[in-house]
């Protein structure tokens, strides 16, 4: 009996290896994330048209939003609350443009802000700031010819 119970036991060791193999390869199943979803939506309503990329949970309830509008892109970190009023999130710039741009839909002259429930509604569209690059010459703008018909969202 003795025998069988040694050979049991070692068969029982590749099992558990594959097992323990299995559980390391396999995603971990996630449920949705109210909160993430709350930020995508404040960020559209806040930059309509702009296409969130990408938009992940970050440090101390933070979020790391990416949005993009052609070949624009805005970095930015939504921090909540922090010492402001419950729903209210401090708007955290990845680098100057982004700054620029935030700057114009911040609720606060002074603070990049976006209280829940804003004074007056600021927002910046997709189609305004392709117009706006395409009129300031940066180097996203293209040659047009006259006879060519063109939309903003061409750009």
């Amino acid at each position: 009996m003795r025998p069988r119970l040694r050979l049991r036991a070692l068969g029982g060791v590749p099992l558990l290896g594959g097992i323990l193999t299995l559980a390391l390869w396999m995603p971990i199943p996630t449920t949705g994330n109210a909160s993430l979803t709350d930020v995508v939506s404040e960020v559209h309503e806040r930059l309509p048209g702009w296409h969130v990329t990408r938009a992940n949970a970050s440090w101390e309830g933070g979020y790391t939003v990416v949005a993009t509008c052609g070949a624009r892109e805005l970095g930015f970190q939504l921090v909540p609350e922090h010492g402001l009023g419950v729903g209210d999130v401090w708007v955290q710039p990845n680098d100057e443009y982004a700054r620029s741009r935030l700057a114009e839909v911040s609720d606060h002259d002074e603070y990049l802000v976006w209280y829940r429930h804003p004074p007056s509604e600021r927002s910046l569209s997709c189609r305004s700031e392709l117009a706006r690059s395409l009129h300031s010459g940066s180097p996203t703008r293209r040659a047009l010819d006259p006879n060519e018909r063109f939309s903003a969202l061409d750009i």
